[in-house]
């Protein structure tokens, strides 16, 4: 494809003002992102040595909703300043019809959506996976990490007392003392060995071959030891906090592909749906870029920013949907890019061609006079 005066000149204004936008939404996603993160390190649901790897991974899902935002800003800003600098009126009068631009818009954004295909299809999943074992890890050695060897360590809420003659690099507690008090028991158990882990998605406590010593401050009648190999219990404070996301999400794409169920049906067409978004919210920024002489260039920014709420809130709704099966697979989430891409290719395209017969009509008239 050999590029012409024209076409370098338009695609350097694009890229320019794809990554400016881009950069600032960037920022203020992770702005948000980072401010949460630090109020959970704060809180001690996530261990503060996790913080800024959890956000790096946190980068490919912002990204497959920020591009088609990007898309749809960039172009709407660059050629709104064409339109402001009478440059598209210039170029309508050369004879260069709004398919031409349609063209350029469609090969400059095709790069961003097949990204965007990638990440949405490949690398969110896997940075979900990620994030998950990276948290899961961090949790697991977050409980001994605020503890001392040799130590009588208090639980939190006051509910007891542990004490560890040592605690080694890995987690494993040698001589583990604990004492525990209930709202209906009062509980001491020791072990030789301890250790946390995870088990059915929440932290525990494991002691390994230990006594059980259930009333130990009550009479003599109500005292029960207990011998056990293995113990398991879930101290106050220390469960890991819940997985706000499901499985489904982080589920890899030829795991979907060969799923019967909707709702892994639904989350497959979202992913189909929003590189194709990429292309259609920036042929439909097209459209908004045309503005008047006394409007400026954001002068319609925030019917951008509605539309793009709309058309992604209507996705969500589609996906939902599918997932309940008020919404047939067959029909899916594919009538709203649909939709929008038809009335993006129409406006503009209408707009654009009767912008120049009213400044053919209006010269012949001059002429005439």
């Amino acid at each position: 494809m050999v590029l012409r005066i024209l076409d370098r000149y338009l695609l350097k204004e694009l890229f320019a003002t794809f990554f400016a936008v881009l950069a600032v939404l960037l920022l203020i996603t992770f702005g948000t992102e980072t401010t949460k993160l630090l109020a959970l390190a704060v809180e001690g649901k996530l261990p503060s040595s996790v913080v800024f790897q959890v956000l790096l991974l946190k980068i490919p899902p912002a990204l497959e909703i920020i591009l088609p935002l990007v898309a749809l800003l960039s172009v709407m800003l660059a050629v709104g300043r064409l339109y402001q600098d009478h440059e598209m009126v210039v170029m309508s009068s050369c004879g260069i019809s709004p398919r031409y631009f349609q063209k350029i818009i469609f090969w400059f954004l095709l790069p961003f959506a097949l990204l965007t295909a990638s990440i949405t299809l490949y690398v969110t999943p896997l940075s979900y996976e990620k994030e998950t074992q990276l948290i899961m890890e961090a949790q697991t050695s977050a409980p001994f990490a605020g503890l001392v060897s040799g130590k009588f360590n208090e639980l939190p809420n006051k509910k007891g007392v542990l004490y560890a003659r040592k605690i080694e690099a890995d987690g494993q507690m040698l001589d583990v003392w604990i004492q525990y008090q209930g709202q209906e028991r009062d509980l001491v158990l020791t072990a030789p060995q301890g250790r946390f882990e995870w088990i059915n998605e929440r932290l525990a406590l494991v002691l390994l071959d230990g006594k059980s010593y259930e009333g130990l401050h009550a009479n003599k009648e109500s005292l029960t030891v207990q011998h056990f190999e293995r113990f398991e219990g879930y101290l106050p404070e220390l469960e890991a906090a819940t997985r706000q996301k499901s499985k489904g999400i982080w589920a890899p794409t030829s795991v979907l592909l060969q799923s019967d169920k909707l709702e892994d049906q639904a989350l497959l067409q979202w992913r189909l749906v929003l590189p194709v978004s990429v292309l259609v919210l920036g042929l439909l920024g097209l459209k908004l870029s045309k503005t008047g002489p006394r409007q400026g260039r954001f002068a319609k920014l925030f019917i951008a920013i509605v539309l793009y709420v709309i058309y992604n809130q209507l996705l969500v709704t589609a996906r939902d949907g599918v997932s309940s099966g008020g919404v047939p697979l067959y029909i899916g989430l594919w009538p709203i890019p649909l939709l929008f891409l038809w009335y993006a290719l129409f406006a503009s395209s209408g707009s654009l061609s009767l912008g120049r017969f009213k400044r053919s009509k209006t010269a012949k008239l001059g002429g005439g006079a």
